[in-house]
């Protein structure tokens, strides 16, 4: 046998005499645990009342506080959609809006352009009235300058 196996037998058999010891022990210690068990009993009865009592009220105000909580959340959701709804309304009647005065825009640009053009036609034929007026005058009057140097 090598040292190995020796040490390990030696520690097994340490082991055993601890157990042993442990269960030596243990047995007197049982039968206490019965008479303890009832003078426990007592103490959690006697002592504890009060704490599962406090520990039941608080259990009552989280849940009144939980269920507050829950109505007021659903009402701030209840408001949030309420508000979303009415600026995507409001977004909508904008975008229909604007669309009608693009194609207003649209309407007036084009009369504008007619008018600008109109007017300009206007004036080019006035100017062409003026330049037959004023040839027409110098063919039958003569030169306006010559009249002036008369007078």
């Amino acid at each position: 046998m090598g040292w190995a196996e020796v040490v390990t037998a030696i520690a097994a058999a340490i082991i055993a005499v601890i157990a042993l010891g442990l269960v030596v022990y243990a047995v007197p210690l049982l039968r206490q645990a019965s008479w303890t068990s009832a003078a426990l009993e007592r103490f959690l009865e006697r002592d504890s009342r009060p704490l599962l009592e406090n520990a039941r009220s608080v259990v009552s105000e989280a849940s009144q506080i939980a269920s507050k909580l829950r109505l007021e959340i659903d009402g701030v959701i209840e408001t949030s959609q309420d508000i979303r709804g009415r600026v995507k309304n409001a977004v909508d009647a904008t975008e229909d809006r604007l669309l009608d005065l693009e194609a207003l825009l649209d309407v007036l640009q084009e009369e504008m352009e007619d008018t600008v053009l109109d007017v300009a036609a206007a004036v080019r034929t006035t100017r062409r009235g003026t330049a037959v007026f004023r040839t027409m005058k110098r063919v039958f009057l003569g030169s306006g300058k010559k009249r002036k140097r008369k007078r």
